[in-house]
């Protein structure tokens, strides 16, 4: 398949919750992004595939990449007259889609986002409107990478797409990410008693109490963050 539709396919990406239905949540935007796909059949046979992808479909959207580069490779070599063919592509994206929205949902929404987020709180408080730039530029080269990088990484492998969640680097992503989102509170708790001046004793105590938590994992992220934001602040009162 040509570089240039497999770039129309990544663009598609970006829009594919943009017709989503309680019922058929993310299928229309799947179906979209299929359009750009070309294969040997004719009108009705494109119709009939291009209906089978508007069906209910949900996963994480920066996830999708990759199984939408898969589906991408897979329909183009199938015969559009194939039954048998058409139905192991549906197993194949009904296979993906659950498992791919965890990891997604685990390694975005719970570490990138949430310690990018907190990174940049801190960034804004020690350098002020530089916060957010470093929030978005942390978060989009992740989200940015797997969603349309995934859609040329899944082109590759076709139905192997399925085996992202089992290969090394991507485990050590879904680590580093949720060791991110655990160590952030300390970055901020540091930036707070940083900001506040009060001396090394309360830097030292915001980072014992912060990096417990942290290393403990027992609470979650909000709570952390809460608890090192309040040690931080006592720490500025007691050593200011």
């Amino acid at each position: 398949m040509r570089r240039r539709v497999l770039w129309r396919l990544a663009g598609e990406t970006l829009f594919l919750q943009a017709l989503f239905s309680p019922r058929r949540r993310q299928g229309p935007g799947v179906a979209a992004a299929m359009t750009w796909v070309p294969d040997a059949g004719g009108g009705a046979l494109r119709a009939d595939r291009l209906a089978r992808h508007t069906e209910g479909f949900n996963t994480n959207p920066a996830l999708a990449g990759p199984i939408l580069g898969a589906l991408a490779r897979l329909e183009s070599e199938a015969d559009p007259e194939d039954r048998a063919a058409a139905n192991r592509i549906e197993r194949f994206k009904r296979a993906c889609e659950a498992p791919f929205a965890a990891a997604g949902d685990h390694l975005l929404w719970r570490g990138l986002r949430g310690g990018g987020g907190m990174a940049g709180a801190a960034a804004a408080l020690i350098a002020g409107g530089w916060g957010p730039a470093a929030f978005l530029v942390v978060y989009n080269a992740g989200h940015l990478g797997l969603r349309v990088g995934g859609v040329f990484w899944g082109h590759a492998r076709g139905e192997r797409a399925a085996g992202l969640l089992r290969a090394g680097w991507f485990a050590r992503c879904r680590v580093a990410g949720l060791w991110l989102a655990r160590l952030a509170p300390l970055v901020l708790a540091g930036a707070l008693v940083s900001a506040s001046d009060p001396g090394p004793a309360a830097l030292a105590l915001a980072a014992a109490a912060g990096g417990y938590a942290a290393v403990r994992g027992s609470a979650p992220g909000s709570v952390v963050l809460a608890g090192a934001i309040i040690v931080g602040l006592i720490a500025a009162r007691l050593w200011g």
